[in-house]
């Protein structure tokens, strides 16, 4: 059986979607268990009216690392499949999975490539996990990209016995922490198909930027003090780099902002990590007159809008 986790926040405006993605499915055998970590919203109405034979429990406001591992603890499926509660299955996703794994015993996480949709359509792939992810290091890679969508996986329960859970200090990357962890002791595989659909949320934890800076970083302040052995594997050189890369990442957030002098100040601490032209290039840029650079902005936009519309 799999054990599907579901933890939910004030989300029953899309709950329903993400569960009757889950009845869709052409394997059958799971169940399917809720965690409400403190909703006030209208989300236990939904459950206990639409969906009685999901498992629901309602738990103090702790975050979603802590719902998904009260989810983890409910369980009682041989395989674990994690889902948010904005997102949705493919119908042949667990099937296709658990074909996978039971090819290989030695395998204890399969995941798969996925889109991004918002209220515009789906979105084209731009991301290539196989390129990207699989060739080289996976751990590393993972560390570096990202991009190991939660609810694309599935493992084997017991993985959590030898290597504990999601950590639960973390509010962000709590979830590449624990691929990693499981990646560096254990045999992954992707299932280079499209199978999940995501969610793009204004608003939502993962798409704000403060939350990605700081969560980032405090991800790598546990691998650097708790996780030693993933610091061994990463190395310093890629610790510097990822540091960098999140560094950027802020930095151009503040210029799509048009705050140009805190745009500059996490530039170059990015530079100072790790060098890498697309720093260097926003951080000069940052210099030019600001109505000159808006007028730039602009013309990027009408470029994007007209030429790379999907």
């Amino acid at each position: 059986m799999i054990s599907v986790v579901i933890p939910t926040y004030n989300t029953g405006a899309f709950i329903s979607e993400s569960i009757l993605s889950v009845l869709c499915q052409t394997w059958t055998d799971y169940e399917i268990i809720v965690i409400d970590d403190g909703s006030t919203d209208n989300t236990r109405q939904i459950i206990e009216n639409k969906f009685p034979k999901v498992r629901y429990y309602y738990i103090p406001n702790q975050g979603v690392s802590n719902a998904r591992n009260y989810g983890i603890q409910k369980a009682r499926g041989e395989y674990v499949a994690f889902l948010d509660a904005d997102d949705l299955w493919l119908p042949d996703k667990l099937e296709k999975q658990l074909k996978v794994f039971l090819a290989d015993n030695e395998l204890m996480m399969v995941f798969t490539e996925h889109r991004d949709f918002d209220t515009n359509g789906i979105r084209k792939a731009i991301f290539s996990k196989k390129e990207r992810l699989m060739k080289g290091d996976v751990v590393k890679n993972i560390f570096l990209y990202s991009y190991v969508a939660l609810p694309t996986v599935m493992v084997r329960r017991k993985i959590f016995d030898g290597i504990g859970c999601f950590d639960e200090s973390l509010k962000v990357a709590e979830d590449d922490n624990l691929w990693m962890r499981i990646a560096l002791k254990f045999k992954i595989h992707l299932l280079d198909e499209v199978l999940v659909h995501v969610r793009l949320r204004e608003g939502s934890l993962t798409r704000c930027a403060s939350n990605l800076f700081d969560g980032g970083l405090k991800n790598i302040d546990l691998i650097e003090n708790k996780y030693i052995d993933l610091k061994k594997r990463l190395g310093r050189v890629n610790i510097r780099r990822k540091k960098s890369i999140i560094y950027n990442y802020y930095g151009y957030y503040f210029f799509s902002k048009s705050d140009y002098a805190m745009s500059r100040y996490y530039l170059f601490k990015s530079i100072i990590y790790y060098p890498k032209f697309a720093s260097i290039f926003y951080a000069m840029f940052s210099f030019i007159p600001p109505s000159f650079v808006e007028i730039l902005k602009n013309l990027k936009r009408k470029y994007e809008y007209i030429f790379l519309k999907v």
